[in-house]
């Protein structure tokens, strides 16, 4: 067999390239499809690295503690860097707050990790706020607070250095922020500063301060303050029955007594000066004064002009104003002074229909339920009644004032006897009596 030339072969391989292919020829695939098949939009090869596609960019998982990778935080985190007041500051005033790690990859703070502290439930303590490590967090024990009270805070081992500021304005809730500028106010926190580093609460130190400020003689303008607390205190010591506020509850009785001053026109008492007196030298609470201005003053300053006058004479005063401090400062309390105006408002009907009593007897009367108004008509009839004490004589019986009265406002059996009896004897005497004295007796109601 010849073989051929190198050219011969060359030119057979050529045309064997040219011709066109006949049958199944064999496949060559690259990723999954036919060589050279490449369609405009099919799926390409897909290349991973690491479980991701190429060019997958990891976002940030956000963290609800740190607030990193949460939209609306990093949105107000420039508004919020340094904030200046209360509406742009998130925290509470009195929230001790931890910082957040720096801002980057941000994780889950360590479990165990302060997050903050807040208020516990006991007053002045405090509860720290701890990390999980799962984003979460827990409570921890609730401890007494060392940071003191005020703007800022520091920690001071124990020992309580009461701002000016802080201390006026814890005075202002107790007693009202009246007070809270007077000048015995830093007299006031000096003194309590012992008082506060042995435990007690600011309430209980500001009144035992008071007491030391008395037994040392100093803070004259607080002592002066309240001078009537000292005044009930010496008599309490003396043994009498009376009770002693704290300094808290004589500021509001001042102020409810203000109330009740104003309320009837007599803003002119509604003084610290007055209710000094009035709270610790005639030793009067709040609900007897009251009283005293509700009913007995009251009654005093409405009655009618001629029940005035006579009360006017048991209760001098110049004008309404001394009358009010006559009853307020005096001695007797308000229940009694009560009875006294309307024993007196008895005395004052009687007098009005000629007939006269004395304040015994107008107590009794009021009493039995007797009261101004229905006494003037009831004094009327006792009136008529008094001329049957002579024909009671003139008949033997004896019929006197008392009676006439009991029988008017009372009904009584023993008095209403006598008077039918003198009644009998008077139209016996004079049955045949016609004209001018039959009208007469017949007038009054005797026969």
């Amino acid at each position: 067999m010849a073989i051929a030339s190198d050219s011969a072969y060359a030119d057979m391989l050529a045309q064997k390239k040219a011709a066109p292919v006949k049958g199944p020829q064999p496949t060559v695939t690259i990723g999954g499809a036919p060589a050279g098949y490449a369609p405009a939009t099919t799926l390409q090869p897909t290349v991973t690295i690491g479980g991701a596609q190429a060019g997958y960019k990891p976002t940030t998982t956000p963290n609800y503690i740190t607030g990193a990778g949460i939209p609306e935080a990093q949105a107000s985190s420039a508004k919020t860097k340094n904030p200046t007041n209360a509406e742009d500051n998130p925290k509470k005033p009195e929230d001790v707050v931890v910082p957040p790690p720096p801002s980057g990859d941000v994780t889950n703070p360590k479990a165990g990790t302060l997050l903050r502290y807040k208020v516990g439930k006991a007053p002045g303590s405090r509860i720290p706020v701890y990390a999980d490590g799962n984003g979460g967090e827990f409570d921890g024990e609730e401890t007494n607070n060392p940071v003191n009270p005020g703007s800022t805070g520091f920690e001071d081992n124990g020992v309580i250095t009461l701002a000016s500021n802080t201390f006026a304005n814890t005075l202002a809730l107790l007693m009202g922020e009246s007070e809270a500028g007077q000048p015995w106010v830093e007299e006031l926190r000096g003194l309590t500063q012992g008082f506060i580093n042995t435990g007690s609460s600011v309430d209980e130190a500001i009144n035992l301060a008071l007491r030391e400020a008395k037994a040392k003689g100093t803070a004259s303008k607080f002592t002066q303050r309240f001078s009537a607390i000292f005044k009930l205190q010496d008599r309490l010591n003396a043994g009498e029955t009376v009770q002693v506020p704290s300094i808290a509850d004589y500021i509001k009785s001042e102020q409810k007594l203000g109330e009740v001053f104003r309320a009837v026109g007599l803003g002119e008492l509604a003084t610290q000066e007055m209710a000094s007196k009035i709270l610790g030298d005639a030793n009067k609470s709040v609900d007897e004064a009251t009283s005293l201005i509700s009913d007995v003053f009251g009654a005093i300053d409405n009655a009618p002009d001629a029940l005035k006058k006579d009360l006017q004479t048991y209760f001098p005063g110049v004008d309404r104003t001394s009358i009010a401090k006559a009853l307020l400062l005096g001695k007797e309390g308000a229940l009694e002074l009560t009875k006294k105006v309307k024993s007196i408002e008895q005395v004052s009907a009687a007098k009005s229909q000629g007939v006269n009593i004395d304040l015994a007897t107008g107590a009794n009367l009021v009493a039995g339920g007797a009261d101004y108004g229905t006494s003037l008509s009831n004094f009327a009839t006792v009136k008529q009644l008094e001329r049957g004490q002579e024909l009671g004589r003139m008949s033997g019986i004896d019929f006197t004032q008392n009676e006439a009265i009991a029988s008017t406002f009372q009904s009584n059996a023993a008095a209403d006897e006598k008077i039918r009896r003198i009644k009998e004897e008077e139209a016996n005497r004079f049955s045949g009596r016609s004209g001018r004295f039959a009208s007469q007796d017949r007038a009054a109601g005797l026969i």
